[in-house]
């Protein structure tokens, strides 16, 4: 049995017809990206944080000396448009915690008042893309639909989505309404702030908000120059290994 703690930071009354986004830790980091820019941009009041047994059995030392619990939080946003969003450092790491903190955050959402879920996930590719598609996968056509219209596409593959990405969808749909995954193109291994502008600039149309990208792109163009710092790297270190060593040349006379 898994155990989960909730402590309440500030009591609230529900929103009305709120909107829930979760972004939790993932590929990419995209979802968590995408949660936590909305909550800097709108100012975002925490309200109530969440433990669980199952999430990993350390804590985080910051560079203040203070440590960081394991934990997820959810925020409420009353303007420009009531959402509820859902964000921690990490996700349980059994399939019985990933089903007990999904259905808990999902049911703790509804209570917060949200009438719709949209998580929030990266789509490993394993390469980098110029410009990253958005993919939708919904509980319902007439959703999916709706958010293909304003930029996403299907995944012709079919698959699978892991964690609560995949789980809270399952759950809103068990209590009665909607969810969407929207997942943007990822390498999958580094933190990818452009796949998660991707995600932001398609979510803001399925909101009907305007959401500021330009922290969001100084952080992509960041990624970028460290990125070419690394590529010019490693074609040095190639040229260097291209070259013929003294003990290589060979004379013929």
């Amino acid at each position: 049995m898994v155990n989960i703690v909730e402590k309440v930071i500030k009591e609230v009354e529900p929103l009305e017809d709120a909107v829930l986004i979760e972004g939790l830790p993932g590929i990419g980091h995209v979802g968590r990206i995408v949660a936590e820019h909305i909550i800097h941009e709108f100012n975002g009041e925490k309200v109530l944080e969440l433990y669980c047994d199952d999430f990993p059995p350390q804590v985080l030392v910051n560079e203040d000396g203070t440590v960081e619990f394991m934990n997820n939080s959810i925020y409420i946003i009353k303007e420009p448009i009531p959402i509820i969003v859902v964000t921690g450092n990490t996700q349980a790491l059994t399939p019985m915690g990933q089903y007990q903190t999904s259905k808990r955050l999902t049911e703790l959402g509804i209570k917060y008042g949200a009438k719709v879920v949209y998580t929030i996930g990266g789509f490993g590719i394993g390469n980098l893309k110029e410009n990253p598609a958005v993919y939708v996968a919904a509980t319902s056509k007439e959703l999916a639909n709706k958010i293909k219209g304003h930029g996403a596409v299907f995944r012709g593959d079919g698959g699978g989505i892991l964690g609560a990405a995949g789980l809270m969808l399952t759950f809103s749909k068990l209590n009665g309404i909607d969810g969407a995954c929207i997942m943007g193109e990822t390498p999958g291994y580094l933190i990818d702030p452009k796949s998660a502008g991707r995600v932001l600039e398609v979510l803001s149309k399925i909101l009907g908000i305007e959401i500021n990208m330009d922290e969001i792109e100084k952080r992509a163009k960041e990624m970028e120059m460290f990125l070419e710092k690394i590529k010019s790297f490693e074609k040095s270190q190639e040229q260097k290994q291209a070259m013929p060593r003294d003990d290589d040349l060979r004379y013929i006379g």
